[in-house]
C-alpha cells in the first residue's frame, strides 16, 4: 500500500500534466507539420491555427506539472527537515475543487512548535476521503524554520489523540502517550512518570467503558493503542504535573455523563485554553474526569488552573485540587 503524504497528489497530478501536455505537444507539432505539407486553400491556415493552439496548451500543461512537482519536492523536503510540532484545526471548509474526487479542503490552523509561541496559520490542502475523519482535533506537522507560514501536515504520521485528559478535556495522547512513556502492561512496576495514586485509580479503559456505556458522542477517542488501555489516570497526572505547562482554562459548555468511574464523575467538556506567550485557542468537546468533591463547585464560564502538555496543546489537566 502506497504511503500518502502531502506531496502525493501533488506529484501525481504533476506527472499527469506533464505527459499530457507532451502529448498537446507532439499532437500540436503533428499539425502543423501536416499544415505546411497542403496548400492554403485546403485548409492549412485551420490546421496551422489550431497546431499552435495545441502547441500552447501544452506548454502551459507541462508547465502546471512542472510547478507541481516543485512544490510536492518543497513538501517533502520540510517533511523531512521541519520542525516538528501539532496543528489544532480551528475550523475546515472545502474550496470547491476536486482532484480525482478528493476535496480540497482550506483549514485555519493554531499551530504549537517546541520552543516557540502559538500561531494561526492556513494552509489548503487536497485531502483522500479515507483521511476526512481526521480532520479535527489536532494533526501532526512540520514547519519550515525559515517561514513559519510554510506548514506541512504529515499524512502519514500517527494520528493525535485529542478525546480526554486526565480530569481535564480536549487532549490525551495519540500512539506512544507521553514523551519517553513505556506502555503499562498488567502487573508491571510503575514507570518512571507516575505518580502517587488517588485511592481510586482508574484506567483509561475503565474510562472508556463508562464514556461507551454513557452514549456520549463528539469528542475523539480516549487512547489511541490497545496497549494505553492500561495506562492509569494518576500516573499521566503526574507526567503534566511534572512536565505540563501552567495555564487557565475556562469552561464554555458542560453535560454530564450520569456516570461515576472510581471517585470521580464522567463528564463532557469544552473550554478555552489560556497559556501565557501562547495565542488562546478552543477545545472540542472531550471526555473530563471531575473528583466528584468537586463536582458542586465546576459550572459554564468557571476558569480552572491547568497543565497544558508542552508538545500537545490537546493533552489538559484541570488542577481540581486548586479550586
Amino acid at each position: 500500500m502506497t504511503t500518502f503524504r502531502s506531496s502525493t497528489i501533488g506529484r501525481r497530478a504533476g506527472w499527469i500534466l506533464i505527459v499530457m501536455g507532451l502529448f498537446e505537444l507532439v499532437l500540436g507539432a503533428g499539425f502543423l507539420l501536416f499544415a505546411g505539407s497542403i496548400p492554403d486553400d485546403e485548409g492549412s491556415t485551420g490546421m496551422l491555427v489550431t497546431g499552435l493552439i495545441l502547441g500552447l496548451v501544452g506548454i502551459g500543461m507541462a508547465a502546471v506539472g512542472f510547478i507541481s512537482i516543485v512544490a510536492a519536492a518543497r513538501r517533502d523536503r520540510i517533511s523531512a527537515t521541519g520542525l516538528p510540532g501539532t496543528a489544532q484545526i480551528l475550523s475546515a471548509g472545502q474550496t470547491g475543487w476536486f482532484v480525482n474526487e478528493n476535496p480540497q479542503v482550506e483549514l485555519e490552523l493554531m499551530v504549537n512548535v517546541p520552543g516557540r509561541a502559538a500561531y494561526p496559520a492556513k494552509v489548503k490542502a487536497v485531502v483522500p476521503l479515507i483521511m476526512l475523519h481526521r480532520l479535527q482535533g489536532s494533526l501532526p506537522v512540520r514547519v519550515d524554520p525559515s517561514d513559519p507560514d510554510d506548514v506541512v501536515i504529515q499524512w502519514d504520521a500517527p494520528a493525535i489523540g485529542g478525546g480526554w485528559t486526565p480530569g481535564g478535556i480536549g487532549g490525551g495522547f495519540g500512539p506512544g502517550g507521553p514523551p519517553d512513556a513505556a506502555p503499562v502492561a498488567a502487573g508491571a512496576p510503575e514507570p518512571a512518570w507516575s505518580g502517587p495514586g488517588s485511592g481510586t485509580d482508574e484506567t483509561l479503559a475503565q474510562v472508556a467503558a463508562a464514556y461507551d456505556s454513557a452514549g456520549a458522542t463528539g469528542a475523539p477517542p480516549i487512547f489511541g493503542l490497545p496497549e494505553q488501555a492500561n495506562y492509569s489516570v494518576e500516573q499521566i497526572r503526574a507526567w503534566l504535573r511534572a512536565n505540563g505547562l501552567a495555564a487557565e482554562a475556562t469552561i464554555e459548555t458542560l453535560q454530564d455523563s450520569g456516570h461515576t468511574v472510581g471517585d470521580e464523575r464522567l463528564f463532557t467538556m469544552d473550554a478555552t485554553v489560556r497559556v501565557p506567550g501562547r495565542a488562546p485557542y478552543r477545545t472540542g468537546p472531550s471526555a473530563a474526569m471531575v473528583p466528584l468533591e468537586k463536582v458542586g463547585r465546576i459550572a459554564v464560564g468557571v476558569t480552572v488552573p491547568a497543565r497544558v502538555g508542552p508538545d500537545n496543546p490537546n493533552m489538559l489537566m484541570f488542577e481540581w485540587d486548586r479550586i
